[in-house]
C-alpha cells in the first residue's frame, strides 16, 4: 500500500501530554485476544488474492482461488450488458493490490445465484502462482461466527489497500449468505472470509440497512463447478422479492424476525391453504434448502415449477414437520378491476410495511438482532476497555438535545469535540459520564480537523490516554456511547491517511443559476460562506475579480484555489451589492456518496455527518456510527485512546483522527486560544 506522507506539521514530538496518573490498562478477554490474531493471520495471507474487477464501463472487485489463476466474482460485476469499451466480449481486466494488470476471461456465469467465475489469460509472474485464497464451505458455515469482509468500494484506488470490515453471519441459506460487514457499491464480487481465512461467500447485493449484506454462498460454485469452468451461462438475476410467497404460487404472508419467515396469514383458496399450513408456522426450508432472507426465499419459489410437488419444511409450536404442497399459478390470474384495486391496496399496505421497518432499523434506537456483532453479550467482552476510559468520553448538548460526544485532554477541563455539530449552538453544556454538567466555553478551532476545543471549570477530569504508535490494519477498536458504554466494536479498516478533500478548496454552498451571476441554493454549515455569513438567496457576481455567470464557472474558479486561501467574493443581497474576503476550507462533504440516503438533502446530517471528508489525516474504521456520537475516543482492546471518531461518509465509511494529529492539533488549539486572550 502506498503511505501518503504526513504534512511537516505532524511531525511535530508531543511532549507536553504525559500518560495519566493511575490508568490501568484493561485486560482484553480471551475470546478478543484470540479474534484478533486469528483476523491478523488470516488477513496477511488472504490481502494478497483481493481483485479489483472492470469491464471498461463498470468496476467492481473478487477474489483469486487458484494459484493458475481461476478468480471468483458476482455475475452483475462482469454482466452489465453494456459493451467492454473496445474490449473483446468476455474480457474484463484484473487489478491486483500491487496494481500489476491482467486480462481475464469471463467463463461461467450461474446468473439466479449472482455467481461468475473468470481465468487470468496470463501466466502467474512466479513459480509459486498467483496470490490466492482457499474456498470454504457454506454447510460448515453458522450462524453467529465471525467473518470478515474485502473489496474496492468506489472501485480499484491505488492509494488504498481493500478496506477490511468485520463482522457475524447472520443467515444462511442455499444460495445466500447474510452478515453485517458492510459492504458497499463496488466491493461486489470481493470475497467474505471466515477467521480462518477462507472464502465462505463472494458480495452480491445490500440495501440501506447495514444488517443486510447479501453474499452468494461458496457452495453455489462447489456445485456448479464444472458448468462455470467450462464456459456455462444460465439463469437470470432476481433483484427484489417477486412476492411469489403471497400469490396463488404458494398463498402466505410474511414477517420477518432475524431472517426467519413466520407465516402471518393464509391466502384462502392457495397451495399454502390446501396442504394446511398455519398463521404462526416458521418456514425452515423448502425442499431440503434453507432460506437465507426475503430475496432468497423469492428466487427459490420463482425456481419452482407450477403444480410442483415440493417438500416445506416448518416449525410449529417448536416441533419441526414436512409438509407437502403442490405449487400453483406462476402468474397471477385475471380478475375484475375491483379485485386489481383490491390487489394494488394490499401491495401498498405490505410497501408500506417494508418501508416502516427499513425506517425503524435505520434509527439509533433500533433492535439488535440476536446474532449481530453488537449483541449484550459480544459488548460484555469490549466492556472492560470501555469502563477503563468511560471518565474520558463526554456528552456535549445544548438546551438538553445531544449534539455530538467530546474527549477529555486534560485535567483542568479541556476537551476536543467536533466543532460543525455546534455550530449554532446558544449554551453549550458538557455532561460528564457520571452525570455532572457543566457549561462549556468555545476556545477555538481547526476547521480542516473539524475539531474544536473547549473549555469547563474543574480540575478533577480524567483525559484520554493516548497510543503514539501506528495502528496497523485489522486491529479492533471500540466506539463509546455518551456514558462511556461499550457501543459499537469496530477495526481499522484503511491505516491513517491524508483524504483526497484535503487537497481541494471548497466554498460551502449550493449553486444554480441566475440572471446576476450565481444564486445560493443552499448554504453547507460549517463552510467558509456559513462562517463568513453568505446566506442563501445571495448572488455571487465575481471571485477574486472574475466575473462568474454559471454554477461550473464559480466550481471552477473556486477549485483553481487551494484550501486556506483568502479571496475576495462580490455578491448582491436585497438589491444591495457587497464584497467580502473568505478563507477557503478543504472540501469535507462527500463529493461521491455510493448510496444517495447518506447525501439526501431531506436527510442532511441525520444519517451521514455533512462534514464527512477532506480530512488531512484520518484513518478509516466500518463502524456505522451516528453523527451524534461522533466527537468521543475510539479505543484499542486494552482502553487506550487511538484517536477520536470524527466523522461517518456513507453506509459504513467512519472517520477517526488518529492519535498523532489529536494531540498535535490541541496543542495547536491551546496556544491559539492563549494568544486570543492576551490580544
Amino acid at each position: 500500500m502506498t503511505r501518503l506522507l504526513m504534512p511537516a506539521r505532524f511531525l511535530l514530538v508531543i511532549l507536553s501530554l504525559t500518560i495519566p496518573v493511575g490508568f490501568v490498562s484493561a485486560e482484553v478477554p480471551e475470546p478478543l485476544q484470540q479474534r484478533q490474531q486469528q483476523l491478523f493471520k488470516s488477513l496477511a495471507k488472504v490481502r494478497g488474492a483481493v481483485v479489483g474487477v472492470s469491464d471498461g464501463m463498470g468496476v467492481g472487485s473478487g477474489v483469486v482461488v487458484s494459484k493458475d489463476g481461476i478468480v471468483l466474482t458476482a455475475s452483475h460485476v462482469v454482466d452489465s450488458g453494456r459493451g467492454n469499451r473496445g474490449r473483446r466480449q468476455n474480457i474484463v481486466q484484473i487489478t491486483f493490490p500491487d496494481g500489476r494488470e491482467y486480462a481475464a476471461t469471463v467463463l461461467g456465469k450461474n446468473r439466479d445465484a449472482d455467481a461468475a467465475v473468470l481465468r487470468i489469460n496470463d501466466s502467474p509472474p512466479t513459480a509459486d502462482g498467483f496470490p490466492f485464497a482457499e474456498m470454504g464451505q457454506t454447510t460448515k458455515t453458522e450462524i453467529g461466527e465471525w467473518c470478515f469482509a474485502l473489496g474496492h468500494p468506489g472501485g480499484y484506488r491505488t492509494d488504498r489497500e481493500a478496506p477490511i470490515r468485520i463482522g457475524r453471519v447472520l443467515s444462511v441459506g442455499n444460495r445466500t449468505v447474510v452478515s453485517d460487514c458492510a459492504i458497499l457499491l463496488g466491493d461486489s464480487g470481493g470475497p467474505l472470509f471466515n477467521m480462518n481465512g477462507q472464502v465462505i461467500g463472494i458480495h452480491s447485493m445490500i440495501t440501506s440497512l447495514i444488517i443486510e449484506n447479501r453474499h452468494v454462498a461458496i457452495d453455489c460454485y462447489h456445485e456448479e463447478w464444472d458448468r462455470l469452468l467450462a464456459g456455462e451461462q444460465w439463469g437470470r438475476l432476481r433483484s427484489t422479492d417477486n412476492d411469489l410467497a403471497a400469490s396463488p404460487f404458494l398463498g402466505v404472508k410474511l414477517k420477518w424476525k432475524d431472517f426467519v419467515p413466520q407465516v402471518t396469514s393464509v391466502v384462502p383458496n392457495t397451495p399454502a391453504e390446501k396442504a394446511g399450513l398455519k398463521s404462526g408456522d416458521v418456514i425452515l426450508k423448502i425442499q431440503g434448502d434453507p432460506i437465507a432472507d426475503r430475496l432468497d426465499l423469492g428466487t427459490t419459489l420463482d425456481l419452482l415449477e407450477e403444480d410442483q410437488k415440493i417438500e416445506i419444511q416448518i416449525r410449529r409450536d417448536g416441533v419441526d414437520n414436512i409438509v407437502s404442497v403442490v405449487t400453483g399459478d406462476n402468474v397471477d390470474p385475471e380478475t375484475d378491476d375491483d379485485d386489481e384495486t383490491e390487489d394494488e391496496n394490499v401491495l401498498a399496505m405490505e410497501d408500506e410495511e417494508r418501508e416502516n421497518e427499513i425506517m425503524e432499523q435505520l434509527s439509533e434506537n433500533r433492535r439488535i438482532g440476536k446474532f449481530e456483532k453488537r449483541t449484550a453479550e459480544e459488548m460484555k467482552l469490549y466492556a472492560s476497555a470501555a469502563e477503563t476510559s468511560s471518565k474520558s468520553v463526554v456528552a456535549i448538548r445544548d438546551g438538553g438535545k445531544l449534539l455530538c460526544l467530546g474527549t477529555v485532554m486534560s485535567a483542568d477541563g479541556y476537551i476536543l469535540t467536533k466543532a460543525s455539530e455546534l455550530e449554532g449552538a446558544l449554551e453549550p453544556e458538557v455532561i460528564l459520564s457520571g452525570g455532572r454538567r457543566l457549561p462549556a466555553k468555545e476556545l477555538a478551532s481547526d476547521h480542516s480537523f473539524d475539531l474544536m476545543l473547549l473549555k469547563v471549570d474543574a480540575t478533577d477530569l480524567v483525559p484520554a490516554n493516548f497510543r503514539k504508535d501506528q495502528l496497523p490494519v485489522g486491529e479492533l477498536a471500540l466506539i463509546q456511547d455518551p456514558k462511556g458504554r461499550a457501543l459499537i466494536p469496530t477495526v481499522v479498516s484503511v491505516a491513517a491517511h491524508t483524504m483526497e478533500g484535503a487537497k481541494k478548496a471548497f466554498l460551502g454552498v449550493e449553486p444554480r443559476p441566475d440572471a446576476n451571476g450565481v444564486r445560493i441554493q443552499r448554504v453547507i454549515a460549517g463552510g467558509a460562506a456559513n462562517r463568513n455569513g453568505l446566506l442563501e438567496g445571495d448572488i455571487i457576481m465575481t471571485i477574486a475579480g472574475d466575473d462568474v455567470h454559471s454554477p461550473q464557472e464559480l466550481i471552477s474558479r473556486i477549485g483553481s484555489n487551494k484550501p486556506g486561501d483568502k479571496i475576495a467574493i462580490r455578491f448582491m443581497r436585497d438589491d444591495k451589492i457587497q464584497t467580502i474576503d473568505i478563507v477557503l476550507t478543504s472540501r469535507f462533504t462527500n463529493e461521491n456518496p455510493l448510496l444517495p440516503l447518506y447525501n439526501n438533502p431531506e436527510f442532511m446530517g441525520q444519517f451521514a455527518s455533512t462534514h464527512s471528508g477532506g480530512f488531512p489525516r484520518a484513518l478509516q474504521i466500518d463502524a456505522d456510527v451516528y453523527p451524534t456520537k461522533v466527537g468521543g475516543p475510539l479505543l484499542d482492546l486494552e482502553g487506550r485512546s487511538i484517536g477520536i471518531v470524527i466523522a461517518r461518509a456513507d453506509r459504513f465509511p467512519t472517520f477517526a483522527i488518529p492519535s498523532d494529529a489529536v494531540l498535535t492539533v490541541f496543542e495547536q488549539l491551546k496556544a491559539e486560544a492563549t494568544n486570543l486572550k492576551a490580544n
